[in-house]
């Protein structure tokens, strides 16, 4: 038994080891990087990354190959700013797959390590960034060079080998599944594309027009759904890095300055295309029709018609591993410059709303130092009333911002309702404890009077209904300081007055009680059992009293006038 409890607490740390901060331990999982990596790998990689960092990392399907794989997009981050990395254009080059992947990997397990790769910290970066991924452009041709001609439809295995030049070796295959090569087919100057074979072939084919190609209209349709302000794109090989496409003026200056940059974290040659570029790729349509910066990054030595060998990752891993996190910094930087200042303009208005709200604090906190300080003075109420007016405002605003700056304006008016309820917990309690006192004037005035009838009772229910009222009105005040303050000027005159002459109204209401069985013909049974009830009443009130009033002299008197009315009313009765 004893061996058994030991196993469960084992069982019980290694799960809470597991599961940090309501996730899986970024240990339990891990990209692999160092294989051939297939598409089949990639989609369970995609799957497990995403039940692991379930509130950062999401993927979806965007659309469908040539031959009906999906095509995933996977997104990191949380913030405003988007930007777009993607690989495997052509079939040869997976490896630049396995460069998308582990970047998610390892930015998911940096952001929640709260480190830093190469200075860069991931999550201050990714809380203000979504990197958006298609990891695979390609899954046809890439399954096609891993895994050979069985991996086509066979109606279509005799054209793509003729494709091939009749050989069953796909090694240096780049295309598509149908002989198009996808970093062609992109509407930017493709009409001037040099070396184009002209049919389907395993390599330079641009297609019969742009953007024919399933998977290029895919990535296309699935960049009308973000605001990327900037993109990678992996390519192999070589160590090389294009950057340019026909800019000019300021734009040629920025997206050489961030190319020279690449340059010097990766190792990597800039490509100047020269004044005539052919045109028709990724990174071309970007820069030519986004008009925002795109680089094309060719990863490891040159390794000639085929993938490059896995040997070459750890250190292609080491060139790249903080590209992504760069672009993402800078991206944020440009959508800054570009909506973000008109969206911060628009958090410090919310702000500003919430000014009156922030003035309410001293009034439910500092300023109450003693009994005299509970009251609600004018200026109180026009604030809570302009506190009121601003939240409102506030939330209408932050409402219409995106979803980063509105999770921002909403922690701050969070704060601000925070205050406005206990601003008006407050006031709450005062109008309460001022309506109980004047209750209690009330019930004390039969009692100086010494008038003990149905009137007396019905006030006396109406104070304790009050008292009640107030006590739940006073557990609502915030601090235990001023909550005493409170019981002290409200609930204990209150209950003074209550126990001064509670058992006198019992007393009143069962003695009528028995006075009417004995109108209405009750046996004497009965209305014995009640004169007894009344006589232990009575007894205890004596005795009660008598221990209050030698515990605090002079606090609970008797009031000769009920004795009186008592007295008659038994008389009626004995």
């Amino acid at each position: 038994m004893r061996k058994l409890a030991v196993s469960l607490i084992l069982f019980i740390c290694c799960l809470g080891v597991f599961f940090q901060d309501g996730k899986a331990s970024a240990a339990s999982f891990s990209v692999n990087g160092n294989q051939t990596y297939t598409y089949e790998i990639m989609k369970r990689d995609i799957q497990a990354l995403a039940a692991s960092y379930p509130e950062l990392i999401r993927y979806k399907s965007v659309g469908k190959s040539e031959y009906g794989r999906d095509i995933y997009a996977v997104a990191i981050g949380k913030g405003p700013a988007e930007v777009f990395v993607n690989g495997s254009h052509h079939a040869r080059e997976w490896m630049t797959t396995s460069v998308n992947m582990v970047m998610i990997d390892q930015y998911a397990k940096a952001y929640y390590g709260n480190k830093s790769i190469n200075g860069l910290p991931a999550r201050s970066i990714l809380d203000k960034t979504t990197m958006w991924f298609i990891p695979m452009v390609n899954p046809d041709g890439v399954t096609l060079q891993q895994s050979g001609i069985n991996s086509i439809p066979a109606g279509d295995r005799s054209a793509v080998l003729k494709m091939n030049e009749g050989s069953y070796d796909f090694k240096r295959w780049k295309a598509n599944g149908k002989g198009v090569d996808l970093n062609r087919q992109y509407d930017a100057k493709w009409s001037t594309i040099v070396s184009n074979p002209g049919k389907p072939y395993w390599q330079n084919y641009k297609g019969n027009s742009p953007a024919s190609a399933a998977e290029v209209k895919v990535v296309l349709n699935f960049l009308k759904t973000i605001d990327a302000e900037m993109s990678v794109s992996y390519h192999s090989s070589g160590e090389i890095l294009f950057w340019n496409f026909y800019q000019t003026g300021s734009r040629y200056t920025r997206d050489q300055n961030y190319a020279k940059q690449l340059g010097r974290m990766t190792g990597y040659r800039l490509v100047y295309p020269g004044p005539n570029p052919s045109g028709g790729g990724f990174t071309d349509w970007f820069l030519h029709v986004k008009k925002r910066p795109a680089f094309t990054l060719e990863i490891s030595p040159y390794a000639g018609n085929t993938h490059v060998p896995l040997k070459n990752f750890n250190s292609i891993w080491e060139e790249n591993k903080d590209v992504g996190l760069y672009i993402a910094k800078e991206g944020y930087n440009l959508y800054q410059q570009r909506e973000g200042k008109t969206y911060d303009a628009k958090v410090a208005q919310v702000s500003s709303y919430l000014s009156s709200t922030y003035k309410l604090r001293p009034y439910y906190s500092s300023n109450i130092q003693s009994t005299a300080n509970l009251y609600i003075m004018s200026t109180l109420e026009n604030r809570y009333s302009a506190s009121a007016a601003g939240l409102k405002k506030a939330e209408q605003l932050a409402a219409s911002l995106p979803s980063y700056y509105r999770e921002t304006a909403q922690r701050k008016i969070n704060d601000a309702k925070q205050i406005h309820s206990k601003t008006g917990a407050f006031m709450e309690a005062v109008r309460s404890g001022d309506d109980l006192t004047i209750q209690r004037w009330n019930v004390e005035s039969f009692m100086k009077k010494g008038t003990l009838n149905d009137a007396a009772v019905n006030e006396y229910h109406k104070m304790l209904d009050l008292l009640r009222k107030e006590e739940i009105a006073i557990g609502k005040v915030y601090t235990r300081k001023v909550r005493d303050l409170f019981g002290e000027k409200y609930l204990l005159p209150a209950k003074i007055t209550r126990d001064t002459i509670q058992f006198e109204m019992s007393q009143y209401k069962l003695l009528k009680s028995i006075i009417g069985l004995k109108q209405s013909g009750a046996s004497q049974t009965v209305i014995n059992e009640k004169i007894a009830v009344y006589d232990r009443l009575k007894a205890r009130g004596i005795s009660s009293k008598k221990e209050w009033n030698q515990k605090y002299p002079g606090q609970y008197p008797d009031i000769l006038g009920f004795e009186t009315v008592l007295q008659q009313l038994e008389s009626q009765i004995r």
